[in-house]
């Protein structure tokens, strides 16, 4: 894994978390237990902070940054999907979706229980209510979250702890 000090400030990884060899972690940056970070992702702590909770997972190709001197938070058992891009500061408390390729914009709160659609714009200083789905660009509340989806965030938190365990004693490098 890419880990830099930038200007003193290290990022410190969790017990149990795993963070791809082509993934990039920058400065000051603090990642939970059981985390997984994907191929490609970069968490840049340089201008401002990033705290990400146990349990959750930064997937493939995303992008985490924050303005100077702000915190962009993600709290435990979340999931960042796939190419997303977070800009803080922000706050994306526990047990959140946000959707493959959205985009969360500075000043941004996504309660608890929220899931933002793939594809979807928060726009800066939006918010997503406890137990809501938005979506769209810009993302706007459609309904409230269900069973399935508040079950879907659970399996999907699961698998990915499960892969970081998977990964860190099962992935090897065959050629490069």
């Amino acid at each position: 894994m890419a880990l830099y000090e930038f200007e003193g400030k290290r990022p410190s990884i969790g017990k149990d978390s795993f963070v791809h060899p082509q993934a990039v972690v920058i400065g000051e940056v603090e990642l939970g237990e059981r985390c997984y970070v994907g191929a490609g992702a970069v968490i840049r702590g340089d201008y401002g902070k990033i705290v990400i909770g146990n349990g959750t997972n930064i997937q493939e190709n995303c992008v985490l940054h924050s303005e100077p001197e702000t915190i962009a938070i993600i709290e435990e058992n979340s999931l960042i999907g796939h190419s997303a891009i977070v800009h803080g500061p922000c706050l994306i408390k526990q047990n959140v979706t946000v959707g493959m390729g959205s985009i969360i914009c500075t000043g941004c709160e996504l309660e608890s229980n929220s899931l933002l659609a793939a594809g979807s714009v928060l726009p800066p200083g939006h918010s997503v209510p406890k137990d809501k789905i938005a979506m769209g660009n810009p993302a706007r509340v459609i309904r409230n979250l269900d069973e399935h989806n508040t079950l879907y965030n659970q399996i999907g938190v699961k698998l990915y702890q499960d892969l970081a365990i998977r990964c860190i004693n099962g992935l090897k490098l065959i050629k490069e």
